[in-house]
């Protein structure tokens, strides 16, 4: 009894990463005791960050794959992960950092499953950035990969994605609003309104869009270099499609 009482300790206290709540699983995958809505905060060195708000999902749950760009694990990557009480609700920090990585042959890709997302922080490079069913403020930085946002939550909040040779997507629900600024340099922008009012503004170009969505006044800007920026609201933001074919009408 006593051997068996052990290892159920053991398992469920396996690994704790500055908080009490935060559970290490195989596979670097890690539980953490939210309710939410959470917020999360994410800043990577570089690789992938993927964020999904799921109504069935119980707590929060993060795995990251440390790799090379041969597949090899390495342990030099460190990550602190936790979760917290802040002033305005729950947060959920992801913090993955290196100092072993001066030919940039390093990744860690993370995925977070949550019950509600309500604000988003990344900052990452060489990744691609997925947030699905996400809603508040919206802060993305990254390079070397492609953007996606698609949510059925209504967007009226701040939004700010910034991205360095790769694409932007952003799909919204019919009820979002904001104050519309595409950059694209060395691409084109595209604003696609399939449910709802829209002003384009005077200036507007291929590459550098202004307009006014439902009225709204909060900010929500799209900058890329060497990429594609798209804004689109319609009904089904979840559904498939062809994301990444750029042929769309713009403006």
């Amino acid at each position: 009894m006593t051997t068996v009482r052990f290892i159920v300790i053991l398992i469920v206290c396996t690994f704790c990463l500055g908080c009490s709540n935060a559970t290490k699983f195989p596979a670097n995958q890690f539980l953490l005791d939210t309710n939410g809505p959470v917020s999360i905060d994410v800043e990577s060195f570089a690789g992938d960050v993927n964020i999904t708000a799921d109504k069935a999902c119980l707590g929060t749950s993060v795995s990251v794959v440390k790799k090379t760009k041969q597949g090899t694990f390495l342990d030099s990557i460190n990550c602190n992960i936790f979760a917290r009480n802040t002033e305005i609700g729950e947060e959920v920090v992801v913090q993955i950092s290196t100092e072993k990585d001066e030919l940039r042959y390093m990744r860690a890709n993370i995925s977070i499953i949550t019950k509600s997302v309500d604000n988003v922080r990344i900052k990452t490079r060489s990744g691609n950035v997925t947030l699905l069913g996400v809603s508040g403020s919206l802060d993305v930085h990254t390079t070397d990969g492609d953007v996606l946002v698609a949510t059925t939550v209504p967007i009226t909040d701040s939004v700010s994605i910034e991205n360095h040779r790769g694409n932007i997507v952003f799909l919204a629900p019919e009820e979002s609003t904001g104050t519309i600024d595409l950059s694209a340099i060395g691409g084109r922008t595209s604003l696609d309104i399939l449910a709802g009012n829209a002003t384009v503004l005077p200036g507007s170009t291929k590459g550098h869009m202004m307009a006014i969505v439902n009225g709204g006044r909060n900010n929500i800007a799209l900058r890329t270099v060497d990429g594609n920026a798209i804004f689109e609201i319609l009904k089904n933001p979840m559904a498939y499609r062809g994301l990444w074919d750029f042929d769309w009408l713009s403006f």
